[in-house]
């Protein structure tokens, strides 16, 4: 019966031994998810973002900030009515451009974060099952990479799409308006065109 005992308490070892080690490295998991360092990491990728489509935002206000106010010279209009109101519809652009602009961020840093979630989940279950044991610095590194690769598809400029069509539409429309006043006045084969 000694014999028995001894198994049974060796057994018991090997398995306590192998609980704590699972223990230890959900402990790891966890850790480096709820670490201050990680979500510093989140809070500044989300900054960034926002501060890559802020200047996007900016670059496409300036440039057709630029073509109305060069369409409304060609036009005759700079200083009426329309050039207002055409200034007014680009700030109504703007203010909405940079508020998709925070929101696309936003939507950055929730998407990570979410990524985070489920890679975490992932990996404790794996560890539950007494996978990776040792080898949980690597594996987290490399589903952390991960998270952040499959929330780069926000830091697209053009996820924002136009963002000043309606401000471009003024700007067509004065070229077209532009475009017919020439055409009036030299016709195609006039002997002074």
């Amino acid at each position: 019966m000694g014999t028995n005992n001894s198994a049974a308490n060796a057994a018991n070892a090997a398995n306590t031994d192998r609980q704590n080690q699972i223990n230890a490295s959900i402990g790891q998991i966890t850790q480096a998810y709820s670490s201050p360092q990680r979500a510093a990491q989140v809070d500044q990728y989300g900054q960034q973002v926002g501060n890559y489509l802020t200047g996007q935002v900016n670059s496409q206000q300036a440039t057709n900030a630029r073509n109305l106010k060069f369409a409304m010279a060609r036009s005759g209009l700079t200083g009426g009515s329309a050039s207002v109101d055409a200034n007014t519809q680009l700030g109504k652009d703007y203010s909405t451009a940079l508020l998709q602009a925070s929101q696309q961020a936003q939507n950055a840093k929730a998407s990570l974060s979410q990524s985070d979630i489920s890679a975490k989940n992932q990996l404790i279950g794996l560890a539950q099952q007494g996978s990776y044991i040792g080898a949980i610095p690597q594996q987290v590194a490399q589903a952390q990479s991960a998270s952040l690769g499959a929330a780069q598809t926000y830091a697209n400029p053009q996820a924002l799409g136009n963002l000043f069509a309606s401000t471009a539409q003024i700007y067509n429309n004065e070229q077209t308006a532009a475009a017919n006043r020439k055409a009036q006045v030299s016709p195609i084969g006039s002997l002074y065109g």
